[in-house]
């Protein structure tokens, strides 16, 4: 989930949206996995878990809506505008060196641009059919709570 510097890669179809959503929900996966294996933060293992699996299930949600509803008819009829995936990366390598404060605030940072993509994602589908929006939206209504449970992680932090 790195940000890239360079050229903007803009997203233009559904299928490469839904692409790199996929790859973002993917990457956030392996990020709170690696947090959960990690003993350095086991105050937040069970949450970094829970947010793993979560993320497995919002990449499949919005993978069947799009495999059911998205035809080659639509893909070729409609496309997006003003989605680049420079936008939304995070860096998320961790080094020996960080704290549980520090992780946290990786770990804010990837909710909220997953968040700013699926509500990005939802404006610029919303012309092409119901169900990849509602889909987008479920998906940053839950980032957006899940941002607040890492807030209050946070908060209870010392530094």
């Amino acid at each position: 989930m790195s940000s890239q510097g360079g050229s903007k890669l803009e997203l233009n179809t559904a299928s490469a949206t839904v692409a790199f959503y996929s790859r973002l929900e993917d990457q956030a996966e392996k990020f709170y996995e690696e947090l959960a294996r990690n003993e350095k933060y086991g105050k937040g293992r069970e949450t970094f878990l829970a947010f793993a699996r979560e993320n497995k299930k919002h990449r499949e949600m919005v993978l069947r809506v799009y495999r059911e509803v998205v035809t080659d008819a639509i893909e070729t009829c409609y496309s997006f505008t003003g989605l680049n995936e420079s936008d939304y990366g995070v860096d998320t390598e961790l080094t020996e060196d960080m704290g549980y404060s520090d992780i946290l605030g990786i770990a804010l940072k990837v909710e909220e641009n997953i968040r700013k993509f699926c509500i990005d994602a939802n404006e610029r589908s919303r012309s092409l059919l119901a169900d990849l929006p509602q889909a987008f939206e479920k998906v940053a209504k839950r980032k957006a709570s899940r941002k607040l449970i890492l807030e209050l992680l946070l908060g209870r932090t010392t530094i």
